[in-house]
């Protein structure tokens, strides 16, 4: 009734039907009516004003009712359309349907068409949707759209259908997209935590859809959510907040933006080929910014402007930390002391050997434990058929690259002498396959611990004078005794000093043992030419 006082007063101003209609957004006959109704009452304009809604309700618009009784057709459908809208909820039943049963009972019934639209005004009447009040910072909906993307590998061109993850902050409808491989927990997970990095905070509560990855098992009043989702979503201090199961409207601001995504991003980037799910989603955020600077129907503001001014600061700050989601696997160490995980092998103590250990394990480490004993941290390797070994494990066998043991052993002879080194890598050069000069040279070197080091060098520059390049060789020489001279005590015999002294050994036997030998065979015979 006040745009009526309004009228009354504007024409009582001097103000004309057609300039009172533009001013009051009011067609022109409307506008007639109420003047010719405040003509025909002879009242002064105080005392319409000062009439209460009731009475001005009557005065002006009157009580005579528009409702017309419904003809008998509209009465036989009426009465048909709870069962109708009953049968339209089960799968497979369409509005054709319905009506061809309909138009065999009432041939002389309504058509197609005023059918239809009867039968929905009916549904749209009887399931009243009601307002939600949405706050900032409280939730954050997730989903994934029915329509994949996909990525081309460069080189075998095979084309793999990838998903696509959408969500949505409802209270300011900024929206985040991401093609991920699949809809399971690991690629859920990292899409939801790469959502709170893009808005730059965490919400409340996280709404997903019923899906495996993220709900064990649905129920209306005590859902069971994923081990694996509610230890993401404690560790940013959200909780989980499923919509009920069949009821897209308790999240229809993310079934919305999945159409709109549609609109927006995947019609910019069709006919477009990726190669790897970097570029394309690089990609989808070039055309997400865009979309999300785009103002909103009936509003004012983009998304992100109105994101910025409403909701950014009511979301709780990001741990430092961003979430490692860690899976756990029992297995059994094996004979050869490694364990197993994803086709990868790991080392373990000898003493673990047959006994079962769980890994617990994320996308950069895993951890082994005996019970509650920590065994041992490896970086993880997905190589296949791989071995990760720990020194400190001290594992029998041969482990590492003969190349960079050699090298170490060529270390090791620089620091006894040059010449050691020379010969080595001279026998390295003519035993040609990698493992062969590696037991040489390790052979001889470990003949330093027998006949010492001074020996040790005479013998290496002795076998290379000769050109001999071996272990035997090397171990032959020092056994004989040729390497004497080589060695810097040689230098003084030659003046006058004393004879190199020979080491003890089985096979040498020496001067003294033939000349006792010669005693005591002459001694025999004298003692059996006196018998």
């Amino acid at each position: 009734m006040t745009k009526l006082k309004n009228v009354l007063r504007c024409y009582a101003m001097g103000m004309g039907i057609k300039g009172i209609s533009g001013a009051f957004e009011l067609s022109r006959n409307t506008v007639r009516k109420y003047v010719r109704a405040y003509q025909d009452s002879g009242l002064p304009l105080e005392k319409v004003l000062a009439m209460s809604d009731e009475h001005l309700h009557e005065m002006f618009v009157g009580s005579k009712s528009r409702v017309r009784e419904p003809s008998h057709r509209r009465a036989e459908l009426d009465a048909l359309l709870p069962e109708y809208a009953s049968l339209l909820s089960r799968k497979g039943v369409t509005v054709r349907e319905l009506f061809e049963e309909y138009e065999r009972q009432h041939p002389d019934g309504y058509r197609h068409a005023n059918f239809g639209i009867l039968l929905r005004r009916y549904m749209l009447q009887t399931k009243v949707i009601g307002h939600v009040e949405h706050y900032a910072g409280d939730q954050m909906y997730i989903d994934f759209a029915g329509n994949r993307l996909e990525v081309t590998d460069a080189v075998t061109s095979e084309v793999k259908r990838v998903e696509v993850f959408v969500a949505i902050l409802p209270c300011s409808h900024y929206s985040y997209c991401e093609a991920v491989w699949s809809q399971r927990k690991e690629d859920l997970i990292g899409a939801c935590q790469n959502a709170l990095h893009f808005y730059g905070g965490a919400p409340m509560a996280i709404v997903p859809d019923n899906l495996k990855s993220a709900v064990t098992r649905s129920d209306r009043n005590k859902p069971v959510i994923n081990e694996e989702f509610a230890a993401f979503a404690e560790h940013y201090g959200c909780a989980v907040y499923p919509a009920r199961v069949r009821h897209p409207k308790d999240k229809a601001l993310v079934e919305n933006a999945v159409k709109l995504m549609y609109r927006s991003v995947y019609a910019d980037i069709e006919g477009l080929t990726f190669h790897d799910l970097v570029s394309l989603n690089n990609a989808i955020r070039v055309s997400l910014d865009k979309f999300n600077d785009r103002r909103m129907a009936s509003r004012k503001h983009s998304p992100r402007q109105l994101f910025e001014q409403t909701e950014a600061g009511y979301l709780r700050p990001l741990p430092a930390i961003g979430y490692q989601m860690k899976e756990r696997k029992t297995v059994t160490v094996m004979r050869n002391s490694y364990v197993t995980l994803l086709k990868h092998h790991y080392s373990v103590p000898k003493e673990y050997i047959g006994k079962r250990v769980d890994i617990v394990y994320d996308a950069e480490t895993l951890d082994i434990f005996h019970g509650l004993r920590h065994v041992a941290t490896h970086h993880r390797d997905d190589t296949p058929y791989g071995y990760t070994q720990k020194p400190s494990h001290n594992l029998p066998g041969r482990h590492g690259s003969y190349e960079k043991d050699i090298d170490e052993i060529f270390e090791r002879a620089a620091s006894i002498d040059n010449i050691v080194l020379v010969y080595l890598k001279e026998v390295a050069v003519h035993k040609k396959y990698p493992p062969i000069a590696f037991r040489s040279c390790r052979g001889i070197l470990s003949l330093e611990k027998k006949f010492g080091l001074e020996r040790l060098v005479a013998a290496c520059a002795c076998a290379s004078q000769a050109r001999l390049y071996g272990y035997q060789d090397v171990l032959d020489i020092l056994e004989k005794g040729d390497d004497a001279d080589f060695l810097p005590s040689a230098d003084d015999c030659d003046t006058g000093g004393e004879a190199p002294v020979l080491p003890r050994h089985k096979n040498i036997r020496g001067r003294d043992y033939f000349s006792k030998s010669i005693i005591s065979n002459n001694l025999k015979k004298d003692n059996n030419g006196n018998k």
